[in-house]
Order: structure tokens, then sequence, then C-alpha cells
């Protein structure tokens, strides 16, 4: 399957911590120490998932200006079209990141909280059934880089609805796909895989 095809189908149709501090022995302490501990967590994922939708509209902000630079695609475009349109987006966007390097959009952080999702999904009663359906579509031999090509090769994996529900949304831009165990994020537009996390689909 070529690029031009995935386009065209796709055109037809996001030092005082480290004190432990000793709590009187009384039964209301545990009460009064849980309640700002869960505070803390789901600030804290809530930041995570804030900084990487920012990474994200700044990725996509650098995609529409480049974008915007070039001659439109038009809506009847054939799929050799929309392939030479895709490869001069796709162009301007590696020369205009050509340093990035994994971590730069799913940072560490991200990354921690995206396996965790995975994981708690996975580890459900259907989990097997889900990584297996996964698989079947799935590019398990392919090889990933940053600001490089979605193989023309293979199809794109299907990303089943649940998985998405639990991830951060997205620009319209930008799409989670599995490429083996990894989890990528992939601009559709410009057929270009934009950074991606290692040994997210769990075994199971």
């Amino acid at each position: 399957m070529t690029r031009a095809t995935h386009a065209f189908n796709a055109v037809a149709i996001g030092t005082a911590s480290a004190l432990l501090t000793i709590a009187p022995l009384t039964s209301a302490a545990p009460t009064q120490t849980a309640r700002p501990r869960e505070t803390a967590s789901s600030a804290s994922v809530e930041q995570t998932v804030s900084d990487f939708q920012k990474r994200c509209g700044d990725y996509v902000a650098l995609h529409k200006k480049i974008e915007s630079g070039r001659p439109r695609v038009p809506d009847d475009a054939t799929p050799e079209q929309i392939d030479l349109g895709q490869q001069a987006l796709s162009k301007g966007i590696r020369a205009a990141r050509a340093s990035a390097r994994v971590g730069d959009v799913f940072s560490p952080a991200i990354q921690a909280h995206v396996r965790r999702v995975l994981g708690a999904i996975f580890a459900g009663a259907d989990g097997k059934q889900l990584r297996d359906s996964i698989l079947d579509e799935n590019p398990v031999g392919a090889a990933v880089r940053i600001n490089g090509d979605y193989p023309d090769e293979i199809p794109l994996s299907t990303m089943p609805p649940q998985i998405l529900d639990a991830l951060p949304r997205l620009p319209k831009e930008l799409e989670y796909r599995f490429v083996g165990e990894r989890l990528i994020l992939f601009d559709h537009h410009a057929h270009l895989i934009v950074d991606y996390v290692a040994q997210a689909l769990p075994r199971v």
C-alpha cells in the first residue's frame, strides 16, 4: 500500500518533600493526610496532560505555518497530487524540526501516564482479545524514527475506541497509532511520525 493510497483513503472518507511527618496516633490522622495526596496526584496528571497538549499545539502551529506557504491541494485531487503535496509538507516539517528527538512531544511524564492508562485497560477481562485485535493489523517489525514516514507498504493499525477515549485528546492533524509495541504520534496530513512511546502496548 502506497503513501498516496493511505492519503487518498483519508481524504475520501491530545528537601521538604523528602521529610517524613509523624502524625499523632488518632483515628482522624489517615483521613487528614489522604485527601491532600489525592488532590496532588490529580493535579499532577492534569498538569502532565496539559503540557502534552501544549506540545501538540506547538507542533500543529508549525505544521500550519509550513502548510500555509505551499500550494493548496484541491478537493478533487488525484492520489498522485495528494502524494506530492504530502511530500512537500513533510519535507518542510523535517527541515524545521531537524533536531527533533524522542520525548520532545511525548515527555517522560506523559510517557509514564500513557503506560499507566494502557496498562489498566489491558489488565481488564478482555485485555488479551483487545491486544490481539491490535496486533492483527499491526506492523510489528516496522522501523520507527522521529520525522520518518509511516511505512508505505503497511496499513494503518486500528485504534480501539476505549483506548482513544482514555488517552489525551489530540488536534485533528494528529492521530495515535500502534507500530509494534510503540504508540506513535502520527501527522496524517504529512504522513509523518512526530514522536512515540516505546513499550506502550502491554503484554498480557
